[in-house]
């Protein structure tokens, strides 16, 4: 754990943005801090408005802790600024609730950005056996992501990379920056690191620990917010694509198979196959600012 002392450079920046994180952050710094690596890094906090005793925690241990003020909130504004303080030739983005898998985490998320041509390095997220909540029966059975403005994406851009678990080089991001957006700025960063020909690795030994779970509410919220997102991209959701997404066999299929084995538990996993192409072309049909969920 070679943490970087005072006047030097760290190898590697971890920022994490952090509002109201909850007891689940004191186990991320401590596996953040218990990585077996020779880098010397630092851990900034980005805080916006933290009320439940998160600044205690990050009190606690070795973090640099920058404050962000809430009403001028933007995710897009937030990445670009946690780049901006960061110190380190690499600069991981790590959400307060993704827990580094193993203790080797940081070595194997960062060794791709020696590659030529490599842009970004985006870990993987498994289920986190210890959380309290179970996860999204949708997101645990792959058809999350099943509406066709996402295909849209992924034909032009490749996989999508999350700013949940990702490393840059901070001369790339000198180069591309991350642009002000509320919602989606991983995809609008992974668009300019296409347009400047620079790809993403996806390395499969950097995993965190990392899901989530949804109401009714919750959910119709994110994939509004997706078609948004998504909409500003270039990559709208037409009433051609809600019809045909509605007509789609595959997903009712697998919704059939959820329901035989009982896995359905709350309004939000029965309702999702209708309910996510409903939402996200409300989104990218009506939306204009981003709401909380």
């Amino acid at each position: 754990m070679p943490l970087v002392q005072d006047g030097e450079t760290p190898d590697v920046s971890i920022g994490i943005p952090t509002r109201n994180a909850g007891p689940l952050l004191r186990r991320l710094l401590d596996r953040i801090f218990a990585q077996e690596t020779g880098k010397r890094f630092e851990v900034m906090a980005l805080d916006s408005g933290s009320t439940d005793g998160t600044m205690e925690t990050l009190a606690g241990y070795p973090v640099r802790i920058i404050s962000i003020a809430q009403e001028t909130f933007d995710w897009g504004r937030l990445r670009d600024h946690l780049h901006a303080e960061a110190r380190g030739a690499a600069v991981i983005s790590l959400s307060q609730d993704a827990v580094p898998a193993r203790t080797d985490w940081l070595d194997h998320l960062v060794r791709p950005l020696e590659e030529e041509g490599v842009g970004a390095s985006c870990g993987s997220s498994l289920p986190d056996p210890e959380r309290p909540v179970r996860q999204f029966q949708w997101e645990k059975n792959g058809y999350y992501y099943f509406t066709r403005e996402i295909r849209k994406f992924v034909q032009r851009y490749g996989k999508g990379m999350s700013f949940a678990n990702t490393a840059v080089p901070k001369t790339v991001w000198e180069k591309v920056r991350v642009d002000p957006q509320a919602t989606g700025e991983d995809f609008g960063f992974q668009i300019k690191l296409h347009q400047a020909g620079l790809r993403i690795a996806f390395p499969q030994d950097a995993p965190v620990l990392h899901h989530h779970n949804y109401s009714l509410k919750g959910v119709f919220r994110r994939c509004r917010n997706e078609g948004l997102a998504l909409r500003q991209m270039g990559c709208a959701y037409t009433e051609v694509d809600v019809l045909m997404d509605m007509l789609s066999l595959p997903k009712y299929v697998q919704w059939l198979r959820e329901v035989r084995h009982g896995n359905l538990r709350n309004a939000a996993e029965w309702c999702y196959p209708v309910l996510r192409p409903a939402a996200v072309y409300y989104g990218s049909r009506f939306a204009r600012n981003m709401v909380w969920y």
